[in-house]
């Protein structure tokens, strides 16, 4: 979303001087053109979207009402499903860490519960045991190696455990397997490896799993998303379209179950929705020499834009007034730096231009863990808003938080 100084000055009056801003017709053009890629080569695709990329109920809702499915890593995000309104059985309930109580509650709702450690099926042969009148049903994570990727801690290993585990589980008397599911991540995100990896899970189901109907196969997430030139311009590999990641997965399943009666199947992609649906704006409060250099300080923290602080430079731009009104300019290349006491708090390295305090700092591709990864460091985290520039209104879809957010639970 382009801006004007009236607009950012409107905002600022209105929200303080730092704020998101989330372009949610982006996220729904995302969400469909990434689906509709995929359905064209195998219908019975599916989304499940990664709560724990941005869980803005606005972003959950609109997944919710668009038909996709809720996936899940802790209760929380379980409980803000329901609440949101999701069926249970169009949640998808994964990661490393579930309680007795976080399995029972989603295994008899009716949910997706992709078990992922060996205790979780001890966990679930007990709740079987107790609910014995009930029939269970569950998904299993595997995991396995692919070139290039990393070495992952997360579900049952195939050349080990995987087997033994779909034994034990058969073993359960009111208990089904449904489906598979893995996550596998590589260096480089490229359709290649997502080949491998569609292959090596449909050749698992038909060695263990072949005599019964799977509900779904579970390829996970970790797809590029799409992104400004100023930024591909940063990596040294292939930036990989939606359509090339269907290409590289669909036409396997499409083949294998021709007939339309295989299993659905499901992708969980969370950047690839949410990385470029938000901006981030923050006021440049000052700007200074050191040694050879020149700092611009905002009013915004680089734990807020890059939580993981990657070397990657966002694309950013400047909003400013008439230069009339900015008779202090500086032309120069700059460290654009936030406002913590941390020496690593710099949200842009080498900004090139002319700045003047009073003007705006926006910051591109901030809508994948941005939110969900910030901490209220200093200072208590900035609103998020839907802003219409051709009528000057703005929604807030989460308030700035104030001191009794930060504090309410220190006693």
């Amino acid at each position: 979303m382009d801006f004007v100084w009236k607009n950012i000055e409107s905002l600022e009056r209105t929200h303080g001087d730092s704020f998101f801003i989330l372009n949610h017709s982006r996220f729904s053009e995302n969400y469909h053109d990434f689906l509709n890629s995929f359905r064209e080569i195998y219908v019975k695709t599916q989304i499940a979207y990664s709560y724990k990329t941005n869980y803005l109920p606005a972003l959950c809702r609109y997944v919710n009402e668009a038909g996709g499915y809720a996936e899940v890593v802790s209760r929380m995000e379980y409980d803000l499903a329901v609440r949101l309104g999701v069926a249970p059985e169009r949640i998808i309930f994964n990661g490393p860490y579930k309680s007795y109580d976080d399995i029972e509650t989603a295994v008899l709702s009716g949910a997706i519960v992709n078990l992922d450690s060996p205790y979780e099926v001890n966990i679930l042969s007990s709740i079987a045991e107790r609910h014995s009148e009930r029939d269970l049903a569950v998904g299993i994570r595997c995991n396995f190696s692919l070139p290039d990727s990393y070495e992952s801690r997360f579900g049952f290993d195939i050349n080990s455990e995987f087997g033994s585990v779909v034994k034990s589980i058969d073993a359960i008397p009111n208990c089904n397997i449904v489906g598979l599911h893995c996550h596998i991540c590589t260096s480089d995100k490229q359709p290649e490896s997502y080949a491998e990896m569609t292959k090596a899970m449909l050749s698992l189901t038909d060695e263990y799993l072949a005599d019964r109907s799977l509900k779904f196969i579970d390829l996970g997430g970790g797809f590029f998303s799409r992104m400004d030139e100023r930024l591909k311009q940063q990596f040294s590999c292939h930036i990989a379209t939606f359509q090339d990641y269907a290409s590289a997965i669909a036409p396997y399943f499409s083949k294998k179950y021709s007939d339309a009666s295989g299993p659905e199947l499901i992708l969980e992609p969370g950047l690839a929705l949410t990385a470029d649906t938000m901006q981030f704006c923050a006021k440049v409060i000052d700007i200074k020499r050191v040694g050879e250099r020149f700092v611009m300080l905002v009013s915004g923290s680089v734990y807020e834009i890059k939580p993981t602080l990657s070397p990657k430079n966002l694309p950013m731009h400047i909003v400013s007034q008439s230069q009339s009104a900015r008779p202090l300019a500086q032309t120069g290349v700059f460290d654009v730096v936030g406002y913590t006491c941390m020496e690593n708090d710099v949200l842009y390295r080498g900004f090139e231009g002319t700045v003047a305090v009073g003007d705006y700092a926006i910051f591109n591709n901030v809508g994948s863990y941005t939110l969900v990864l910030s901490p209220s460091f200093i200072r208590p985290n900035p609103p998020v808003i839907m802003y219409d520039a051709a009528s000057d209104k703005s929604e807030v879809l989460k308030r700035r938080e104030c001191l009794g957010d930060v504090f309410t639970s220190y006693l």
